[in-house]
Order: structure tokens, then C-alpha cells, then sequence
């Protein structure tokens, strides 16, 4: 009986409406018109706007296509929009495979449903599928999509509460100049380093970049590259340098990317070990876990592990082996801010500490933030050019805001007036004289 009301509510015409005025119509991205950085040059929007004029932002960093296919790509995952499957124990995010297969289009749908929906159980067969994607959903960067997308869903439907979690900005160890990429000199590293510290930021990561594969190249090494002993002495000195300016009351991660081998990485994680870094991220991939945990053996600081994975096994794996003490996932490969929160209480359950990367723009940022604030287990969360978004001259109407080196911030907003808009889908509504 107590069913009857409940129908009769969900019958009501106002009940209709509002579900109706819920409903998104539109999708537009918004790029910089006068970008003054290269940050801001990089820096898309997506907005999405509700029948009832309500609009949700989120944001990524753009990934090197060329403009008419970055559209298109967006366009798809909006059109196609998979949600976390039917798995709980499995996160389904490598975009490639998300935007593609049972999925969910964003239009005529709301931000409500999209966030809580299913995906239809088929047994025996494929969820995701690839085909009719080809390169545009190949590669790097297309996981920001992810965390743009359920940031702007999530503005639409969650209350703006206040965030608290530490910051650690991401920085590259080398420079481009004139169309060519070099090694930053210590001296270099030393004033960014420096000028992080003096806007208030307590941890800094260091990125080891393209100089040093063109380096390896240069010499007629392939990958997996297992660096001699000068080029580690450089990495040591730059992390040397940096340590010095942080000084005690900054800490320094190291991030080295996939193309080391077993001894690149023991040799790496021992020269930073006797600069003091506090946590280097473990740069091997998951095929190498049985190498990982011999590699570890022979060093005592802080390893984090996981920005590679994609699955909870993947992680609950490197736990068992005690490949690394620091979970590292990438928010977007592991299929956004719900999935961190997963992420961060497998991490307390092994009594171990997360360290989120989030690749994108102050939206993706202070969502994810938002997703976990407070949590004891969480060291900081890293994104690139963090310091750009405290600014109060730039794209930002309502800058971040960072107190000793944690986001406080309730909420930013973009300056509409600085972005051009490009509509990427809307619903399509019939002609009713026809």
C-alpha cells in the first residue's frame, strides 16, 4: 500500500516537469580566446546545460589533437558515455574502451541518472568494445575526458561543500626552447621549486620528461632504458637542487615514467633515497610486480605504485607483494572521482596512503579533491600547473583558494567572457508543424 502514494507522486505533472527541467539538452566546449599561458592555451571546458538553464562545468588539458578531432572525440564520449559496469570489483576506465560499447548518451539524460545508472549485465560477452575509435582514443591524456565529464555532471547535482586536501603540484625536469627539449639545470629547478614553496604549497613532484628520452635515443638505446651513470647523476643533482629549496618543510616526489627497467628503477629509487625524497613514484608496469617487490628490497623511502592500473586486483596485487607503501592511481584511468573514494579505502583497509594524480584543470581538481577531503589516508592530490589556477588575474572569476598547502577552496568559476564556445551536441527537438 505504501507504494500507491509514491506512484501517484512520481504521476504528479509537477513531478514530470522537474525531471523534464533536469534533463541535459546541451553540450558546448569552451577554449580560451587570448590565452597568456601555455596553461590557459591548453585549458577546455565542458559545459553542460540542463532544459531549465541550470549549466555544470568540468575541464580537461588538452592532449595534442587537432581541434576537429578533439571535438569529435568529446562528441563521442558524449554521445556514449559508459558507466562503471556491472562489476564492483572492476573499474572499466581505460577511455578507449568507457566511451565505447553499453554505454549512455548524456543527452536528454540527467546528471542524476548518469551518475547512478547501470550497465546491463551480458554474460560471456564483451562490455567495451574499440572498433570505429582508431587513434583518436589511443594514447595519452584522453583520461582528463573522464574526470571533465563527471566534474560537470557532478556540479549539476552536488552540494558546493567545502574541500580541505594538501596540493602537490607536478613539474617537469626539463625545459623546451626553440623547438627543442633540454635537462633543467639545478639552478632552474632550484627557483621554481622555490617559487612553489613561496605560494604555500608543502609537497612538489618532479616529472622526469622527454629530454631524457632524447637523450637515451641519441645514444642508440631502446627501451626499456636503464640510465648510465652520468645521466643519473644529472637526475640526482636536479633532485639534489630541488630538495635544497624545499627544504624541510617541503617534500619532494619523484615520478619516473614507464620506459625504465628494473635496474633503471632500483638505481633511480637509491640515488633518491640518499637525497632524502620522500616518495618516488614506482615507474614499472604491472607485468613487472614480481621484479617491483625484489626491486624494493634494496631501499628503505616511501614508493608509490598504481598510475598505470586500472582495476582493483591490480592494486590489491601490489599490496600482496608489498610492491610500494603509496597507492598513485590516476583518477581518470581508474574511471573518476566515485572510483577514488574505492581507491583511497582499499589503501586504509592495507593501513597504506594514497597519493591521487588528477590530469586536468582546477574543475577536475578540486572535484577530486572534493571526493577526498578529509580523508586521513590520503597523503595530497598532484595535478600540473596548481599554482595557475591560485592566480586572481586569470581565467578563474573565483580562483582556487590554498591554505598551508591545502585546498580550502568551496568553489571557482570560469570568466565566461574570456572563452569562446563551441556547441559539441544538443537534443534534437521535431518540428511539431511538420
Amino acid at each position: 500500500m505504501a507504494a500507491i502514494p509514491a506512484l501517484a507522486i512520481l504521476n504528479l505533472p509537477e513531478a514530470r516537469a522537474e525531471s523534464e527541467s533536469d534533463k541535459i539538452v546541451a553540450v558546448d566546449l569552451l577554449t580560451v580566446k587570448e590565452p597568456k599561458t601555455e596553461t590557459e592555451s591548453r585549458l577546455r571546458v565542458i559545459r553542460l546545460t540542463t532544459r531549465d538553464g541550470s549549466m555544470g562545468y568540468g575541464d580537461y588539458l588538452e592532449f595534442g589533437l587537432p581541434a576537429q578531432e578533439e571535438e569529435e572525440t568529446l562528441a563521442r564520449l558524449v554521445n556514449r558515455y559508459g558507466e562503471q559496469g556491472y562489476k564492483l570489483n572492476i573499474f572499466l576506465t581505460d577511455p578507449s574502451m568507457r566511451a565505447v560499447g553499453e554505454g549512455h548518451t548524456v543527452i536528454g539524460q540527467t546528471a542524476n541518472y548518469l551518475l547512478h545508472a547501470k550497465t546491463r549485465y551480458w554474460p560471456g560477452r564483451a562490455l567495451y568494445h574499440r572498433e570505429g575509435f582508431g587513434r583518436m582514443w589511443q594514447g595519452p591524456g584522453k583520461s582528463g575526458l573522464v574526470i571533465a565529464l563527471q566534474a560537470a555532471l557532478l556540479d549539476l547535482t552536488t552540494d558546493k561543500g567545502t574541500s580541505q586536501v594538501r596540493l602537490c603540484p607536478s613539474i617537469r625536469m626539463d625545459r623546451e626552447a626553440k623547438g627543442k627539449r633540454r635537462l633543467s639545470t639545478p639552478a632552474e629547478m632550484q627557483h621554481t621549486v622555490a617559487s612553489l614553496k613561496n605560494a604555500g604549497f608543502t609537497a612538489v613532484r618532479l616529472e622526469l620528461a622527454g629530454a631524457l628520452d632524447d637523450e637515451m635515443k641519441a645514444r642508440g638505446e631502446c627501451i626499456p632504458y636503464r640510465y648510465p651513470q652520468e645521466v643519473l647523476s644529472h637526475i640526482s643533482s636536479l633532485v639534489s637542487a630541488s630538495k635544497e629549496a624545499g627544504g624541510t618543510e617541503m617534500d619532494v616526489v619523484v615520478a619516473a615514467n614507464m620506459n625504465l627497467s628494473t635496474d633503471g628503477m632500483t638505481y633511480l629509487a637509491l640515488r633518491c633515497q640518499r637525497n632524502g625524497v620522500s616518495l618516488l613514484e614506482n615507474p614499472m608496469a604491472l607485468r613487472h610486480l614480481p621484479e617491483q617487490a625484489e626491486a624494493r628490497k634494496e631501499f628503505t623511502q616511501s614508493l608509490g605504485f598504481g598510475g598505470d592500473y586500472h582495476t582493483l586486483e591490480d592494486f590489491a596485487q601490489g599490496i600482496k607483494k608489498q610492491v610500494g607503501t603509496v597507492l598513485s592511481p590516476d583518477a581518470g584511468r581508474i574511471g573518476g572521482v566515485m572510483m577514488l573514494a574505492r581507491t583511497a579505502d582499499l589503501a586504509k583497509e592495507a593501513k597504506l596512503k594514497v597519493a591521487p594524480i588528477v590530469q586536468g584543470g582546477p574543475l577536475s581538481l578540486l572535484t577530486v579533491a572534493r571526493s577526498l577531503s578529509r580523508r586521513k589516508e590520503v597523503l595530497w592530490v598532484t595535478s600540473s600547473y596548481q599554482e595557475e589556477w591560485l592566480k586572481e588575474d586569470g581565467v578563474l572569476k573565483r580562483p582556487l583558494k590554498m591554505e598551508k598547502g591545502s585546498l580550502i577552496s568551496k568553489s571557482c568559476e570560469i570568466d565566461e567572457t574570456k572563452f569562446q564556445v563551441k556547441r559539441i551536441a544538443q537534443l534534437e527537438t521535431k518540428n511539431k508543424d511538420k
